[in-house]
Parts: C-alpha cells; structure tokens; sequence
C-alpha cells in the first residue's frame, strides 16, 4: 500500500508545481519592423541581467533566430513575469555578429527593447528594459540602420 502512495502523492505534487508554473509564466510576443531587406535572419537576444547585453548569446536567456518576411519579423515566446531587455540583430549576411566598419560603426541593422534613441555606442541594458506581465506582452522593436 505505501509503495502506491508515495509515487501517486509524488506525481500530484509534481502535476501542482508545474501548474503553479505554468500559470506564472506569460506568452511574449514581439514585433520586429524596419527592415532594409529581408536577406539573412532576424535573431533576437532576451536578458535577464545587464551581464552580455546587447550581444553575448552565451549570456542570454533566450536566443530566437526567426526568417523575415514583409521586411518584418515576429517572435513568441514564454517566460515568466519580470523585467527583461531584448536586443534584435539583423544578421544580413549569417555570420553569427554584428558586422562593423572600421571605426565601429554598425554595418547591419539593430534595435532593443524600448525603441532608445540611437547614440555612438550600443543601448545600454538599463535604458533597453521592460517589465514583461500580462498587461505589457506585445512589443515592438524598431530597427536602427547607421
């Protein structure tokens, strides 16, 4: 009798926990417009923490590549409620970077969460972030071309 107890009471907690989950975490959708062209692909970088932002994918939370299609590109994703920065790159030539000429200056298209105002260097993550909750779920990235 105890040996069908204890997996059965295991299984209800893990079926509860995973509710409680589930009910927390929100379906994040995001707009990414302003294409110059609709070669290469849209990748999209979603931070937790300023650590790596705009571009280290090894610090990300998330990394979606997406094609893209009528100069725009859409992302769905799920996470839960809190506050986030995301940064866009349109890869035109999938090299995997952000291509630059020989001062520094962006080659390809960017943007982040927040649509900041474009400066010498790359926004920074305070200015890039949002809180992610069930009544701020559908953003729109604008891209930058220099």
């Amino acid at each position: 009798m105890v040996k069908i107890i204890i997996p059965a009471l295991l299984i209800c907690l893990a079926t509860v926990s995973g509710e409680v989950f589930a009910s927390d975490s929100i379906t994040v959708h995001v707009t990414t417009e302003g294409f110059k062209s609709e070669d290469g692909i849209c990748r999209l970088l979603l931070f937790k923490s300023k650590k790596g932002f705009p571009d280290s994918r090894k610090d990300a939370e998330l990394v979606i590549n997406r094609n893209i299609s009528g100069k725009k590109a859409e992302f769905s994703f799920k996470v839960m409620s809190g506050k986030y920065a995301i940064s866009i790159l349109h890869d035109e030539n999938l090299n995997e970077k952000m291509d630059k000429t020989w001062f520094g200056k962006p080659k390809e298209g960017f943007g982040a969460s927040n649509n900041p105002k474009v400066r010498r260097s790359p926004p920074e993550f305070e200015e890039s972030v949002v809180i992610l909750d069930e009544n701020n779920k559908y953003l729109t990235i604008n891209l930058n071309y220099l």
